[in-house]
């Protein structure tokens, strides 16, 4: 997954695993070492240079076939057409045969690296830090219900009855599905820092927004002294969030707007169920979010805790310390700048 997120199609993903075959990847090697040679002769010697760091590591490998360049057809031409839209030897195919080149040197790099044993997906939800683990990977919101085997990819299905008591829709909702269960412990994690009395996280709704259909969720961080700081949106959180615990999206890597609009229907649920609640601002501040009074009181008693407390340490702590990150990223930047600051300042007198 880390790799298909380098490349523009799932047809190039499939090319770089297929160029990990020593003979085609020798066929396809010596069609780039001709392309490089062509750059070389060019009056602009950026040409060149900019094929050479798009291979990246599978530039190795063409220096190598360089002796062999040669632009006559692969025995693969079927495949490339499918894969690559024309044959290798075609101009029009070089760009996605340098990523797929590239990418499969990356996998190379990776053939002596033992993956992290995972073990099969909790379905209840309760073994939280036993499923979001490093290697693991989440279905986006729009891809509930996929059909990927739920043994071993973290997703759910949000549609069905909401439950009276807070506890209930801690059992049979929050847990088993890992959307709800990861805002829902976001707002753990608020609550038990603002206990702390020592800086804590905020989750605001900027002004004009429904907070049943936010566009965006803003993330203010607190120090110890009490000053916030706005760090970024929910979205970019839980993107920070997912790299800091090793784990990938399915079946596509989102960008912070993107994940933000796939967020904005599972806040609205969240409410609906009274799983988080929205606390309205005086004129001219902005309202926040937090877990509700009732769902609150279901965490800390012996299920909630278990589950959100004991068995999500390693998520909890994850989660505060991307947000601290965020915050002390902040203050490098703030920090950098005063310096340019004083600097030009001195410089002009």
């Amino acid at each position: 997954m880390a790799v298909r997120d380098q490349l523009s199609t799932d047809d190039e993903t499939i090319a770089a695993i297929l160029a990990r075959d020593g003979v085609l990847r020798s066929a396809w090697a010596r069609i780039l070492a001709a392309r490089c040679r062509e750059a070389a002769e060019l009056s602009d010697p950026g040409s060149l240079v900019q094929l050479v760091t798009r291979l990246k590591g599978a530039a190795g490998w063409v220096e190598t076939a360089m002796v062999q360049q040669s632009l006559a057809p692969t025995p693969a031409v079927v495949i490339e057409r499918e894969l690559l839209g024309a044959p290798a030897e075609q101009a029009r195919a070089t760009p996605g045969l340098v990523r797929a080149m590239a990418a499969a040197s990356v996998l190379d790099a990776w053939r002596d690296e033992p993956l992290p044993l995972l073990s099969t997906i909790d379905g209840t939800g309760e073994r939280v830090d036993d499923n979001w683990c490093a290697g693991r990977l989440l279905a986006l919101p729009d891809a509930a219900g996929c059909a990927a085997d739920p043994q071993w990819l973290l997703s759910g299905v949000w549609p069905g009855a909401v439950d009276r008591e807070a506890l209930d829709a801690l059992r049979n909702w929050v847990l088993p599905n890992p959307w709800p269960l990861l805002l829902a412990v976001i707002g753990y994690v608020q609550e038990t820092w603002a206990a702390e009395g020592r800086g804590g996280l905020l989750l605001e709704l900027p002004q004009g927004q429904s907070p049943h259909h936010p566009s965006e969720v803003q993330v203010l961080v607190a120090g110890a002294d009490g000053a916030e700081v706005l760090c970024g949106s929910l979205g970019g959180l839980v993107l920070g969030l997912l790299r800091r615990r090793g784990m990938r999206f399915f079946p596509r890597e989102p960008d912070e707007a993107a994940l933000n609009a796939l967020l904005s229907p599972l806040i609205g649920e969240l409410l609906r169920r009274r799983v988080w609640h929205f606390h309205e601002a005086l004129s001219g501040q902005q309202g926040q979010y937090g877990l509700s009074p009732g769902f609150s009181d279901a965490c800390y008693r012996i299920s909630g805790t278990r589950s959100l407390g004991r068995n999500a340490r390693a998520l909890r702590s994850a989660i505060r310390e991307q947000a601290q990150l965020w915050r002390l990223d902040w203050q490098g930047r703030v920090d950098n700048a005063f310096s340019g600051s004083l600097r030009a300042a001195g410089t002009a007198s």
